[in-house]
């Protein structure tokens, strides 16, 4: 991919903003574009909590419950509350089922945003209760849009004025009813390039690269690392070198529903490899020594949260952009169609070595 790529980051530095667009008024339309490219970043990124695969998984989970069914129909709390803790799975934030105007059960408090609603029906297909549920509650809604878009994001009451510095924003619904405005204040497009679509380009670039600097280094990753190098059965197995008693470690980790991480590899104090589980096309690593309980360093852990497949589908639906990605090895499977990226950046592949990433127009 080296050979060919264009990297817009390059012709903005040289270009500065605006400053190959005619006319005086050419600095605002760079800024247009950058408002507007990140305002439909933002809006997928509440669409994916309005009606994304998190949306669907757990919707169907409820409507399918002959549990929950029976129970609503029974008219009890108690075993409506019973049934539906298993379907929550650390996916549905908030959720209220009801049979007719009597409330059944509620699940979470914080304060939630795209909130979807159903019909809950018993075998015979005859309705028996109804749900209201979000699997997106608002900090994690303004988290991710603020770490995509580098912007302030305020969630406001929709009669409520803009706030200061404010450029875009869109429409939102609050759990479990209430219109609100979603706003952006500023934002980290980057510089103007030759043309609009190369600027669209750029910011796009930019939001790609804030998305892989998260799957590297941000707090989820970090809580994960810190929880792996703690765990007393996978320290003992990096100090003892066993790797046998590592991968059981490793798959534990692999199947606690907390946790998600796809790949963990150990070494030793003197760095030889005590073991490495999970799949073959991983990016973002992180490291972080392994020490016992007395501070005694004896070994280190470096594991990714996320695969290169999935860092895909990220970006296709927080951008609309296609990505190609290789290494030295070649291109990695799954990689949009061949054509010129618009915009490239040099990752880091599991463990070590280059991995370049371009992004190509869905158009």
């Amino acid at each position: 991919m080296r050979s060919f790529v264009v990297a817009w980051t390059v012709v903005a530095a040289l270009a500065g903003c605006g400053a190959t667009q005619s006319g005086g008024g050419a600095a605002p339309s760079c800024a247009r574009t950058v408002d507007t490219t990140l305002r439909a970043v933002a809006v997928r990124v509440y669409a994916q909590a309005a009606a994304g695969p998190n949306v669907v998984s757990a919707t169907r989970r409820v409507a399918r419950s002959s549990t929950l069914a029976r129970a609503v129909a029974h008219g009890s709390a108690r075993e409506t509350r019973a049934a539906l803790r298993p379907l929550l799975r650390n996916q549905i934030h908030r959720i209220v089922i009801a049979r007719g105007a009597r409330v059944l059960a509620r699940f979470g408090t914080a304060s939630a945003l795209a909130p979807v609603r159903g019909v809950i029906r018993d075998p015979a297909g005859r309705p028996v209760g109804r749900y209201t549920l979000a699997v997106g509650d608002e900090k994690a809604i303004v988290g991710i849009v603020r770490a995509l878009t580098g912007a302030r994001v305020s969630v406001l009451a929709a009669s409520d004025p803009a706030p200061a510095g404010a450029t875009a924003s869109f429409a939102a619904t609050a759990f479990p009813s209430g219109a609100r405005r979603i706003w952006l204040q500023g934002g980290a497009g980057g510089a103007c390039a030759a043309t609009p679509a190369q600027t669209a380009a750029a910011t796009i670039g930019a939001v790609a690269t804030r998305l892989y600097r998260v799957e590297a280094d941000g707090p989820a990753t970090r809580r994960v690392l810190r929880y792996v190098a703690r765990d007393r059965r996978f320290v003992a197995a990096v100090a003892h070198d066993d790797p046998v008693a590592l991968r059981a470690a490793i798959v534990r980790f692999f199947r606690t529903r907390f946790l998600h991480v796809v790949r963990i590899r150990a070494t030793t104090a003197d760095g030889r490899l005590v073991g490495d589980v999970g799949g073959p096309f991983v990016l973002a690593p992180a490291s972080r020594a392994v020490s016992e309980p007395s501070g005694r360093v004896v070994g280190r852990v470096t594991l990714s949260v996320q695969d290169d497949t999935g860092y895909m589908k990220l970006v296709r639906r927080f951008t609309g952009a296609g990505v190609l990605m290789s290494t030295a090895a070649g291109e990695v499977p799954g990689s949009s169609p061949a054509a010129t990226p618009q915009f490239s950046f040099v990752a880091t592949a599991f463990p070590r070595g280059a991995l370049d990433v371009g992004l190509v127009s869905s158009g």
